[in-house]
């Protein structure tokens, strides 16, 4: 099993270089062509321009996106009385994992399930199920945003967020490869090391288990939202794997 699952957090920034990379290329090859033709004062406009184009497509990278997947999803801000626990549970799991507050939202579904997205630290949200919200029970809750926290501290739930863009941008998922972009989301082990990840914020492993217990018994499918960010969800929102869930439960008793 991976030993660990912490890893460095990827900014957007740095996604945005690897999407300027084939821009800088491209402007780099029409500079040199309007230097053969015109001679200085082509080699002078062509790196204007892609100077410019380079830092545009940099700061422009990532924005948007996390109004483009709250959108498919539809989900609320949690600023109601029944998402009261979701809120006090997060600001203090929040200084616990030293990892800064994030928007709280509620997708209005009878599933019991949890996303966490952001492009990074300071960009990040955590959208709760509505029936998540009323199935669970306090402990079991925290369990549920202990493990949140922790995916957003440990760093891939970037990679994958900004994998929504890369879906449409083939180069820049090549160029993000090249420069090193990479995260453990296929790691076979890595929903057993954030469940026990989860339970040392909280020290009650039964909190978890009891929650992921309901998500088995009630159902955590959600057919809202990119196929690209499955692997955020607290459980698989596409399948009904109660294999998995057990696997995940007994690790938890273990500890």
């Amino acid at each position: 099993m991976t030993s660990t699952l912490e890893q460095a957090s990827p900014r957007s920034t740095s996604y945005g270089l690897a999407a300027a990379l084939p821009l800088a290329l491209g402007g780099l090859i029409i500079t040199a062509v309007l230097t053969v033709v015109v001679g200085v004062i082509g080699l002078i406009v062509g790196l204007a321009i892609t100077v410019v184009a380079v830092v545009v497509r940099m700061r422009t990278f990532a924005s948007g996106i996390d109004d483009a997947i709250l959108g498919q999803l539809g989900a609320r801000p949690a600023d109601g009385p029944e998402a009261a626990g979701l809120r006090n549970l997060a600001e203090g799991l929040s200084a616990t994992a030293g990892v800064p507050l994030p928007q709280l939202l509620i997708l209005e579904t009878p599933s019991v399930n949890l996303l966490v997205v952001g492009t990074d630290a300071e960009h990040a949200a955590i959208i709760a199920t509505s029936g998540l919200l009323s199935e669970l029970s306090r402990v079991e809750l925290e369990g549920v945003v202990a493990r949140a926290f922790v995916q957003l501290r440990q760093g891939d739930v970037f990679s994958a967020t900004m994998g929504v863009r890369l879906e449409a941008a083939p180069a820049t998922r090549i160029f993000a490869s090249v420069l090193g972009h990479s995260s453990n989301l296929d790691d076979p082990d890595r929903d057993v090391l954030l469940d026990r990840a989860a339970v040392m914020l909280t020290r009650y492993p039964p909190g978890l288990i009891g929650a992921l217990g309901v998500c088995a018994r009630v159902g955590s499918m959600v057919s809202a939202g990119s196929p690209a960010l499955r692997r955020l969800w607290l459980v698989d929102p596409l399948t009904a794997d109660v294999d998995a869930l057990t696997h995940r439960m007994e690790a938890l008793r273990l500890l």
